[in-house]
């Protein structure tokens, strides 16, 4: 019995031990609980509205997350998605973002309008290295309003072995080499005439005012009424969609960088892009390939470079930190490391507006060593509008798509109601399917890539012109 007792008391004396151990363990955990949630309470957070229109943007988050934890680790990153950003075309930076990367031909209305922080030139990370163009068009001399990041202009990309396109150094040489109203199809069948983007709103505005530069040198660049445009702009617009086809510069791809995609599987004698339409192509396109800066006149009054630039938003609570994060975003290693080759993936040929950028880049690709020749040959300007950018492309941009498409004779493809099989069915389907675009004008096919699989298209002589 007392054996009995012992072995009871015994096992009691654990059982309150174990009790104790346990309520001192719930109570740490409480304690961790506790000072867990006090710390991500405290926590700073910024948001960050990137450029969309890059290749790969998760690179991009990546590189910047990486080098951002090197420096501040406690400071966390929230990306703003691309569906709530769009570069500042549409929108307006919402107050919680702390910095946004936007089209800098809108840096003139965000400045009127109080969303861009100062930022003293004494901030700035060696400004020297900053290209020329890309900082006077962002800065007073005393203050920056913007960091630049990104360039870009408009680029004739064709194959090395076109030493005709390669000595054409005006648009009607260009012209003369490539010839006009070649194929009415979206994608050329052969290698034949230019691919041209003039499908968007914004894009006819912009495309507008570099003609009418091209062929007047004024700059600040006019912003004229509606009812006031030049009509030799307009009609070099309608030019350049004769040396391409309707469809080709008035319809989206259905794929990113469809054009170099086409350019890269042999259609197209030319197009013109951006240099990141690169990053789309094979290895054997990209070394056979040449480029240089589209002329849109006969004139050389230099070029004008578009440039993506870094804003810290006058709302942010987090100043300081906000264009330390900016200057970071803007160096060469976190630039390099964004938008350079990674194990998998070539290089996203975008253009830099660092010197050093370019040469660390070239040791990836000596491409990047042409890419940088289109500058320092060139001394470009800085596209940008003035406070009304906003209200000046939105007054302009569907009569600028009129006006530049009326005139247009080059003809256009329409899909037949049935399959075509020859010349006798060709002349019934295709009078029928011209009907309303001015007739037909003998000319069929049901072969890729102007048709369709399983579809014919029919040669009709009118465009729809958008009302």
């Amino acid at each position: 019995m007392k054996l009995s007792r012992l072995v009871y008391a015994l096992i009691a004396a654990a059982g309150l031990a174990a009790v104790g151990v346990s309520q001192d363990a719930t109570a740490k955990d409480r304690k961790a609980v506790a000072a867990e949630q006090t710390a991500t309470a405290n926590t700073v957070t910024l948001t960050v509205a990137l450029y969309p229109y890059v290749p790969r943007i998760d690179q991009f988050k990546q590189a910047i997350t990486n080098a951002w934890a090197e420096v501040q680790p406690d400071v966390a990153l929230n990306f703003v998605s691309s569906d709530d950003w769009d570069g500042g075309y549409s929108s307006n930076p919402k107050s919680d973002y702390d910095i946004f990367i936007f089209d800098g031909m809108f840096f003139e209305y965000f400045k009127e309008q109080g969303y861009l922080s100062t930022i003293p030139a004494s901030s700035i990370t060696d400004p020297d290295d900053l290209l020329a163009y890309a900082r006077n068009g962002v800065t007073d001399g005393s203050n920056y309003y913007a960091i630049p990041f990104l360039g870009c202009s408009n680029v004739l990309f064709y194959n090395k072995s076109n030493t005709e396109l390669a000595e054409a150094d005006t648009l009607t040489k260009v012209a003369d080499v490539l010839g006009s109203f070649t194929y009415t199809s979206q994608e050329p069948p052969d290698r034949r005439g230019l691919m041209l983007d003039m499908a968007g709103g914004t894009t006819n505005a912009t495309l507008y005012l570099d003609v009418a530069y091209n062929q007047t040198g004024v700059y600040p660049l006019p912003q004229p009424a509606a009812d006031d445009l030049s009509q030799d702009a307009i009609d070099t617009m309608t030019k350049l969609i004769g040396l391409a086809s309707f469809w080709n510069v008035t319809l989206d791809p259905p794929m990113a960088y469809g054009r170099s995609v086409w350019f890269n599987s042999g259609y197209g004698k030319a197009f013109v892009g951006f240099t990141e339409s690169m990053s789309v192509m094979s290895e054997q396109t990209r070394s056979d390939i040449a480029f240089k800066i589209m002329p849109f006149s006969d004139n050389d009054f230099g070029e004008l470079f578009y440039a993506d630039v870094i804003g810290v938003n006058a709302q942010t609570e987090q100043r300081d930190l906000a264009i330390e994060l900016a200057n970071l975003i803007a160096t060469t290693d976190v630039f390099v490391a964004s938008t350079g080759k990674t194990s998998t993936e070539p290089p996203q040929f975008l253009m830099a507006t660092r010197k050093s950028a370019f040469e660390t880049l070239a040791e990836q690709n000596p491409i990047y060593d042409q890419m940088y020749a289109l500058i320092t040959d060139n001394e470009p300007l800085m596209f940008k509008l003035d406070k009304n950018a906003r209200t000046w492309v939105d007054s302009v941009k569907q009569p600028i798509k009129t006006a530049s498409r009326k005139d247009f004779t080059g003809g256009c493809d329409f899909e037949s109601a049935s399959f075509i099989s020859n010349q006798s069915q060709a002349a019934a389907q295709c009078d029928a399917a011209c009907d309303d675009h001015d007739g037909w004008s003998g000319q069929w096919t049901n072969v890729a890539p102007a048709a369709p699989p399983g579809k014919s298209v029919c040669g009709c002589n009118s465009c729809p012109v958008p009302g």
